[in-house]
């Protein structure tokens, strides 16, 4: 249980620092935890669903947000949630595992290459 704390702790971390804590997080659950791939991406959207609304009242106190941009991009959201629940269940839990892994491997190349060429 603890190590879950410190597992749990160093995800909402690094997500509060923009690092996207929750891949690692889906990563710990299904490797450490050997919860399946999609109770685990369950878990990790209730954990985000928790962090960003504390982050998102932090920043509409400091005035820092778009609610126009905002409605929109939760309208997407949602519809892409749903999409995705939908899609989830019609596809093979191994499916769904190798197709996460390989959005994460994209995703990581993706901020290294752009990160390159911004330097």
């Amino acid at each position: 249980m603890i190590v879950d704390f410190i597992a749990g702790t160093a995800v909402a971390a690094l997500s509060g620092m923009g690092v996207g804590g929750g891949g690692l997080l889906v990563l710990y659950l299904v490797f450490v935890k050997n919860i399946g791939q999609i109770e685990a991406q369950g878990t990790n959207l209730l954990f985000f669903i928790v962090s960003a609304t504390t982050a998102f009242i932090y920043n509409v106190r400091k005035r820092k947000i778009n609610i126009r941009l905002c409605v929109l991009l939760a309208a997407c959201g949602l519809f892409g949630a749903v999409f995705g629940a939908l899609c989830a269940n019609m596809i093979p839990p191994n499916t769904v595992r190798k197709i996460f892994g390989w959005l994460l491997i994209a995703s990581g190349a993706w901020s290294i290459i752009s990160d390159k060429k911004k330097k």
